[in-house]
C-alpha cells in the first residue's frame, strides 16, 4: 500500500470561476484598480476568519472571466504599470528613510563615551562595575531619543542596545574580565567553552 502523501494540496475556498480580493492583489491589482476597472463585486462567500468572537465581513468575489477580460485591455495595463511604479517609489522612500534613521541612531550611540573610574573590584563583579553608570546610560538614551524624535519601539530597542554596548565596551577596557560584545570573557559553562553570545547572561555577583 502506498504511503499517504505528507502534504495535501491546499483547497481553494472560492467557488470555481471566481477570484477573491487577495487573489487580485496577487495578480498586481490595487484597491484603486479594482474600484476603477471592476466596480461592484459579483458575489461573496463567508469569511472563515474571526477577530476574537466577531466573524469578519464576507469575502468579495469577482468573476474570473471578467477579470481576465479587463487584464487584456491597454488602459488597464497602463494603469497597472503606473501603480507598480508608485509602489516601487513608495518602497524605495521607505527603505531610504529606514536607512537614514538607522544611521542617525548609530551616530547618536557612537557619540556616547562613558568615562569609567576604576575601582578595586573583585574579578567577576559585573553588577557592581556597571551599576554606577546606569543613570548616565538612561540619561544618554533620553537625550538622544529626544534629539532624534519619535522613535518606534524597534528603534528604541536598537538605541538602547547600542548605548549598552558602548558602556560595556568602556567597562571592558578598564576591567579585562568584564564581558563585552565580541570579546567573550568569564567562566566557561560545564562541558563547553564560553561563547560571545553568553555575555548578556553572566551575572556573577
Amino acid at each position: 500500500m502506498d504511503a499517504a502523501p505528507a502534504v495535501k494540496a491546499a483547497v481553494s475556498l472560492n467557488p470555481e470561476g471566481f477570484l477573491a480580493t487577495q487573489d487580485l492583489k496577487d495578480r498586481g491589482w490595487t484597491p484603486a484598480l479594482i474600484t476603477r476597472f471592476l466596480g461592484e463585486h459579483d458575489r461573496t462567500r463567508p469569511n472563515g476568519l474571526k477577530m476574537g468572537r466577531r466573524r469578519l465581513p464576507p469575502v468579495k468575489l469577482y468573476a474570473e472571466a471578467r477579470v481576465a477580460e479587463v487584464e487584456r485591455r491597454d488602459d488597464f495595463l497602463a494603469a497597472q504599470a503606473r501603480a507598480a511604479d508608485a509602489r516601487e517609489r513608495t518602497e524605495r522612500t521607505r527603505t531610504e528613510r529606514h536607512a537614514r534613521r538607522q544611521r542617525q541612531i548609530e551616530d547618536a550611540a557612537a557619540s556616547y563615551t562613558p568615562v569609567i573610574h576604576p575601582e578595586p573590584l573583585r574579578k567577576g563583579a559585573v553588577r557592581r562595575a556597571r551599576e554606577p553608570y546606569l543613570a548616565g546610560l538612561d540619561a544618554a538614551f533620553e537625550h538622544h531619543a529626544s534629539q532624534i524624535g519619535k522613535l518606534t519601539a524597534a528603534e528604541e530597542d536598537l538605541l538602547q542596545h547600542l548605548l549598552r554596548d558602548r558602556l560595556d565596551d568602556a567597562l571592558n577596557a578598564v576591567y579585562a574580565w568584564y564581558p563585552a560584545p565580541g570579546r567573550p570573557s568569564g567562566p566557561a559553562t560545564k562541558g563547553r567553552e564560553a561563547k560571545a553570545s553568553d555575555w548578556r547572561e553572566w551575572e556573577w555577583d
